[in-house]
């Protein structure tokens, strides 16, 4: 593909957003269509179209990167949607995760009128997309992919292709339950440290040094020790539906996830008690609540 190719973008928000900044610096034509909130899109060089089938028709390759199955049928059907303008030849990059089997299902839809479809599931927070350290899982035809790769370039310097259209999606809920996992970790570590006298960034800075070190731990424990949890990176309420897609997956295979099924109730939790605008970070107020010393002791 070269680089003075079209790319649509659809769905210009949290993710989205630094995805196209990033085909933007690296000479894509990026066009692009969200409901509301333009305007960061449109002064990092994009430009913003009407509605889906417009970026279609605009566009060589189509990336959807929406929040939910919802918000992807409303999208691709209607007279003013995906479906009614794509073209036979073109290449839609799915970025949106959903369960397999509705992902399949849109695909064929896809697929039946002449394009092709690949699946890209993003593992990282927006900061990392933004500096290209996130990760790409892909699935499908690996021709298709291997066409596709300087917008996988463009996004990020690491990307695997995993197999068939759907291998990705199951990487990405695996990734997810690490990341919960590890999250609930640094915050178990962060509060005991703090509990134990130790200044919280001090902790942080040390244990991310050490073998027990995590990216979770780089990422969230400095949001942990400064209790910042908003804006939010990844907010209880996105985690949400990764968790109850990961216990369908394991479920599904018979697996037995002693770590993630103790973790995950912590994240359900934190939604329960209004925290679901926030950053998982702030799971580290629970783990604290459940504490109990109730003040730090001193060092000797």
């Amino acid at each position: 593909m070269a680089q003075q190719q079209t790319v649509g973008m659809i769905g210009i928000g949290q993710l989205g957003l630094p995805i196209a900044a990033n085909l933007i610096s690296a000479g894509f034509r990026v066009v692009g269509y969200r409901r509301n909130d333009r305007d960061e899109f449109v002064s990092r060089g994009g430009e913003a179209l009407a509605n889906p089938a417009e970026v279609a028709r605009a566009a060589d390759v189509l990336l959807l990167c929406l929040p939910g199955e919802e918000a992807q049928l409303d999208v691709l059907d209607g007279p003013n949607g995906l479906l009614s303008a794509i073209k036979p030849g073109q290449t839609v990059i799915e970025l949106g995760t959903y369960t397999r089997e509705f992902k399949l299902a849109q695909a064929a839809r896809i697929e039946a009128l002449g394009a092709g479809v690949v699946e890209a599931e993003v593992s990282g927070s927006p900061p990392m997309v933004a500096e290209r350290r996130a990760a790409l899982y892909l699935g499908g035809n690996k021709a298709l992919i291997d066409q596709c790769q300087p917008i996988f370039d463009a996004i990020t310097a690491h990307h695997f292709h995993l197999g068939g259209f759907g291998c990705a999606v199951t990487m990405k809920l695996i990734a997810n339950c690490l990341v919960t996992i590890h999250t609930l970790a640094a915050a178990e570590a962060i509060n005991l440290a703090t509990h134990a006298g130790f200044d919280p960034e001090q902790a942080v800075d040390v244990l991310k040094q050490g073998a027990g070190a995590s990216a979770m731990l780089a990422i969230r424990g400095p949001l942990m020790a400064a209790r910042r949890f908003s804006p939010a990176l990844g907010a209880f309420n996105t985690l949400d539906k990764y968790l109850k897609l990961g216990e369908n997956l394991a479920d599904a295979l018979h697996c037995a996830t002693p770590l993630f099924t103790a973790a995950s109730p912590y994240f359900s939790r934190a939604q329960d008690e209004g925290m679901g605008a926030l950053d998982i970070a702030a799971v580290i107020q629970l783990i604290d609540a459940d504490s109990r010393t109730p003040q730090p002791a001193a060092m000797a």
